[in-house]
């Protein structure tokens, strides 16, 4: 063994693919690496031109303009293309020429590219002197991955060596392009979604360099917020209010400054929720929580959580031995033993930032319905000590995401069965429970529409009661008018729920209908209803219904014979004339309810032809229908109320 050479460390050209596209699999995060490079440069401007709203193809391409320092053939063949170089160390210096606090560590960001792009194209002009040559070069990303053991890339001049020329046409005296062509992703994407996480991920003063995305600039990251920590709130301990920024001391007397915010809805985009952390002006951290683990309410205030935390001491040193930073730049290395008391202050700043916005979100709740027009009316039909429980609802609801409008809806349903014992009973019994139980169990009545289903479930039971009733009339002989004339009237649901009352008793002569004195001495329709309208018909059906007795006095069968079916039918056609000159003409139809038909009658309607439709039913039909439907209905509303236990 000890006569054998030494083995050796080797590295494959495909290491490439490791280091960048799987390390920067997103065109945001190639975007970004590319403007750090920019910054390290010294530059104060830098111009991004990259397609949106379509698929990229094959002539598609990226551009990242700056007007930083550039590097020289020496620079780049020495340095830039070095992978791993530990620039900071080498340079003893974590500083720019210009004296910025440098991006760049590992020496592995100039792979990003490789996350978007198949090839990379940099010409660049240095600022070293007036004769300074431009340096170009071109990166083939397969080529590269082809590479055996031990053979290094050569690259090839870039095809475009165009001079440098800013927006506006004016020549750059230095400065580089990168340009990036054979992009990879073939979705488009979203220009407004790019900006808003580009925004997030550069803290930079635009005294210090702008940053442009297709001619505009992107602005620094604000989002509309409904609450805004420590502008709203600033009775941390230790807290010191810079602007809209709170500043506070560590244990280990490391320094940070943050903001809190809380949006009015939650954040569509999950990644934009939680804090991200910035360290020398760009993102080293993704939004995150601290890696907090929250309880139901906790979890549904971080659904409306955003902001930002300044530590640039994370970014601190030369060495990567001291790099608190993941390789892509931005995650930080949450297991580093010297992140430890961050993580404990982040967590304790994420808990009571919960707790304040609760407290800032009741009083906004309750402010709102205290002022609502609505309020006094509801309030109007209680007691003083009713009232006084009744405005405890919202203070135990406004601990939960419920808006002041369904808050209100609660109340409404409340005071709209207030003569339900049952409904009277269970909100006595919520109004002895601690203030947390009871927005629980008023937000699950709210969610299942218990207070709705209580009162369904009474009406329902009111309407068999007047099913009954009708079946009583028709059963034992009553007669049409008044009696089951008026019962209808009162219930008009019992012919059909879907039907709307125009009026009853409709004098004929009100709707343009000729008719006979002589043959129809009352010369009224007895019922005139219409289907719910939509627009832009101001009726979609109307429906002209006759109702006939169904018994005599003495229990025989009352049957309609053809005279009274030739009168209906006469009602019916007219309605319909009359209807038809309308802009928007509504169907018409006709209804008639009656216990049964002569032969006579039944052979008129058998052979009836005509473009009106006309309908014939039976009382018993009636009904049964109408009960069925009901007791439906009630089993439904039954299996909703009791199922949370507090329906008798």
């Amino acid at each position: 063994m000890s006569g054998e050479p030494k083995l050796e460390l080797k590295f494959l050209g495909a290491l490439v693919e490791q280091l960048g596209a799987q390390m920067y699999p997103s065109a945001t995060a190639t975007i970004a690496e590319l403007i750090s490079n920019a910054w390290d440069a010294d530059a104060r401007n830098v111009w991004v031109e990259m397609p949106f709203g379509k698929p990229w193809t094959e002539d598609s391409k990226i551009v990242v303009l700056d007007d930083g320092h550039g590097i020289t053939y020496k620079e780049a063949d020495q340095a830039y293309l070095v992978v791993g170089r530990k620039r900071r160390k080498e340079g003893n210096t974590d500083r720019s020429r210009g004296g910025r606090p440098l991006h760049g560590r590992k020496g592995i960001g100039k792979l990003a590219a490789f996350g978007t792009a198949k090839i990379l194209e940099c010409y660049t002009v240095p600022k070293e002197a007036p004769q300074a040559e431009p340096t170009s070069f071109r990166l083939d990303y397969d080529a590269i991955r082809a590479k055996p053991l031990g053979e290094n890339y050569q690259a090839e001049p870039a095809e475009d060596t165009d001079p440098l020329v800013a927006p506006g046409g004016k020549r750059m005296p230095h400065g580089t392009r990168i340009t990036l062509t054979g992009l990879k992703l073939k979705r488009a994407i979203p220009e407004g979604r790019f900006r808003a996480s580009m925004s997030r991920r550069f803290a930079l003063d635009s005294a210090e360099m702008r940053i442009f995305l297709n001619g505009e600039p992107i602005e620094r990251f604000d989002y509309p917020v409904q609450f805004h920590l420590p502008r709203d709130r600033k009775s941390r301990p230790g807290l010191q209010v810079d602007g809209d920024w709170a500043v506070e001391e560590l244990s280990d007397g490391r320094r940070v400054s943050w903001w809190i915010g809380f949006t009015e809805k939650p954040l569509e985009e999950e990644s934009h929720r939680g804090i991200s952390v910035i360290a020398r002006g760009k993102m080293a951290q993704r939004p995150f929580l601290f890696q907090r683990a929250q309880g139901v309410s906790g979890q549904l205030g971080q659904e409306y959580l955003v902001g930002e935390v300044r530590a640039d001491w994370l970014d601190d040193g030369l060495d990567i031995d001291e790099d608190r930073i993941q390789a892509n730049r931005d995650q930080l290395r949450l297991e580093d033993p010297s992140l430890d008391e961050f993580l404990k202050w982040g967590r304790r700043l994420i808990a009571w930032a919960l707790a304040e916005r609760g407290k800032l979100r009741a009083k906004k709740v309750t402010d709102e319905i205290e002022n609502a027009d609505e309020i006094m009316e509801l309030l109007r039909p209680f007691t003083t000590d009713q009232r006084k429980a009744l405005m405890r609802i919202p203070v135990a609801l406004s601990k939960t995401e419920m808006s002041s409008t369904d808050i209100l809806g609660v109340m409404g349903s409340v005071v709209d069965a207030r003569d339900d014992q049952v409904v009277r009973q269970m909100w006595e019994d919520i109004d002895k429970e601690a203030p947390d139980a009871q927005a629980e169990v008023w937000k699950v009545i709210h969610r299942f529409g218990l207070i709705d289903a209580r009162r369904n479930q009474t009406i329902i039971e009111a309407r068999l009661k007047a099913i009954d009733e009708l079946r009583a009339y028709v059963e034992g002989g009553a007669k049409e008018v008044p009696t089951i004339h008026e019962h209808i009237k009162k219930n008009t649901w019992l012919l059909d729920p879907r039907w709307y009352l125009l009026g009853d008793e409709v004098r004929l002569e009100e709707l343009g209908i000729a008719y006979e004195p002589h043959e129809d001495p009352s010369g009224r329709l007895d019922y005139l209803f219409a289907l719910r309208p939509s627009k832009p018909s101001t009726l979609d059906e109307v429906l002209v219904v006759e109702i006939k007795r169904a018994r005599t006095a003495d229990g025989r069968v009352k049957r309609v014979n053809e005279s009274e079916f030739d009168k209906f039918r006469r009602y019916v056609r007219s309605a319909w004339n009359r209807y038809r000159r309308d802009q928007h003409p509504p169907a018409v139809s006709g209804i008639m309810i009656a216990e049964d038909y002569t032969q006579s009658a039944r052979e008129a309607i058998e052979f009836e032809k005509s473009d009106v439709r006309m309908y014939f039913r039976t009382w018993s039909r009636v009904i049964d229908e109408t009960e069925r439907l009901h007791r439906g209905w009630l089993a439904v509303a039954t299996k909703r109320a009791e199922g949370d236990g507090f329906a008798q």
